[in-house]
């Protein structure tokens, strides 16, 4: 096998992972990337037709990628309350995402009529796009046993405005102390990118930016 065959190798292998993207935003980049390399081995090897269209699917991402990133993202945090989570909004979106919260957050079920339980709506613009829930301990410290939102805002974006150096969850409740109950490798590696850090096995904390 030489490099070319490799080359159209690696392109049809992007192009597929590209698919399996819950993010709209990885989707369009790694389709941008196999794009590219289908492409260049579309030219290599004669095929014009196939270097052509490919080369105009780059372009397609490139333009979707830039209206991506100038669109204004105006996210925010609502309080919501004590609701149980088994009636209302709050219920349907946790039952719609059940699958998700059972493999990332198995605790959750388990602690969800645990006392001074509360729910915090996530939303872009005027859409819920995400739910957080937890314990609130004291006035000062609130511990996070979900964090769930829809597939597309998946990319850190959300949870950079939450947590991160934005700080807006931490400041907008006066929270002088957040910790997360852990249970999985996939929540650990979400939390290690928006600032928080192990206490111990199970449970993390957010290191507030400036204190």
């Amino acid at each position: 096998m030489n490099w070319v065959e490799i080359l159209g190798y690696v392109a049809s292998f992007l192009v597929a992972i590209s698919l399996m993207m819950s993010s709209i935003v990885r989707l369009r980049w790694i389709n941008l990337a196999g794009g590219i390399a289908f492409s260049a081995y579309g030219f290599i090897i004669g095929a014009y037709p196939v270097a052509a269209v490919n080369a105009f699917i780059a372009c397609i991402n490139i333009f979707f990628l830039i209206k991506i990133y100038r669109s204004q993202v105006v996210f925010n945090v609502i309080e919501s309350g004590s609701e149980s989570g088994q009636s209302g909004y709050i219920g349907y979106f946790l039952d719609f995402f059940s699958a998700d919260i059972d493999a990332i957050y198995p605790d959750f079920k388990r602690r969800l009529n645990m006392p001074n339980r509360e729910y915090f709506l996530l939303t872009e613009k005027e859409h819920v796009v995400g739910i957080i829930s937890g314990i609130q301990h004291t006035k000062s410290h609130f511990e996070i046993d979900l964090d769930i939102v829809t597939p597309a805002y998946r990319d850190y974006k959300l949870g950079n405005y939450l947590f991160g150096e934005d700080n807006n969850f931490a400041s907008k409740f006066a929270f002088t102390k957040v910790t997360a109950n852990v249970q999985t490798e996939a929540y650990q590696a979400y939390l290690l990118k928006v600032g928080f850090i192990p206490e111990n096995q199970h449970i993390w904390e957010y290191r507030i930016p400036n204190t």
